[in-house]
């Protein structure tokens, strides 16, 4: 098992939700943590506040990472501060809703953009300056929703299914850096709870009739998960699904 403690991570969308927990984790095992958010700076200094209270360390860059400028600024902020880079986790991404035939322009570029775009500029600028040499780390945050179909969320889908399909090319492209992603079912997020919220039914009723285990994921599940890979030194080129056994059962088609 790899030590991770004195390595630097990027994780894109740190501010809060998923990115937060991630980048809070990664600080207990002694990982300095460029938290990155693109308006919400009180909430990305949330984020810093929390790790800086359990002794981690890193810093706050505030970068629009669906931009590739923003990705540059982003990489070049880890190597200002830390004089390295190790870890990327692409975790920067929105669901919006939308069945795709009533899908305008906006919708499909804002999407792409922000969930696919941005991992795509970010891993091109980050790959440049991993030191191959010692490893390297590469997760994007894809969902189940690029694996099984998902009404309302095609577009979404569409991009998450993108970050499933670079992650085994990346792989073998970036090796010796290792590239996964990670697949969650419903995340307790502001986004899982807006799904679960179109089925108009309690939380708890709907995880029993859509999951295996009657439960939706916690951030704080997929943390542990990404913690794990890194520090497994012969994982890459997989996708791991984190869902409950959601997926099982097609729940996200209806």
């Amino acid at each position: 098992m790899e030590n991770l403690s004195g390595k630097v991570a990027i994780v894109t969308g740190s501010s809060r939700g998923i990115g937060r927990s991630i980048a809070i984790r990664l600080a207990k095992e002694g990982v300095k943590v460029v938290v990155n958010g693109k308006k919400r700076i009180e909430e990305a200094k949330e984020t810093l506040s929390k790790i800086q209270s359990e002794g981690g360390d890193g810093i706050i860059t505030m970068a629009d990472v669906s931009t590739r400028d923003g990705c540059k600024q982003l990489v070049n902020s880890a190597i200002e501060n830390f004089g390295k880079l190790n870890i990327l986790i692409n975790n920067a991404g929105l669901g919006l809703f939308s069945l795709f035939s009533n899908a305008d322009d906006n919708l499909i570029d804002k999407q792409i953009n922000v969930t696919l775009k941005s991992s795509i500029y970010c891993t091109q600028e980050a790959s440049k300056v991993i030191d191959k040499s010692k490893g390297g780390d590469i997760i994007f945050m894809s969902s189940i929703a690029g694996i099984s179909p998902a009404v309302g969320l095609s577009f979404y889908g569409i991009a998450k299914a993108g970050l499933i399909s670079l992650t085994k090319t990346l792989a073998i492209e970036l090796s010796p850096i290792k590239v996964n992603s990670i697949a969650p079912g419903v995340v307790r997020t502001k986004m899982g709870e807006s799904l679960i919220s179109l089925f108009k039914e309690p939380e708890e009723e709907w995880a029993k009739k859509r999951t295996l285990l009657g439960r939706i994921v916690e951030p704080d599940e997929i943390a542990e998960l990404i913690v794990t890979i890194l520090k497994i030194p012969s994982i890459t080129g997989q996708t791991f699904i984190i869902d409950s056994g959601q997926t099982l059962l097609g729940a996200l088609s209806g």
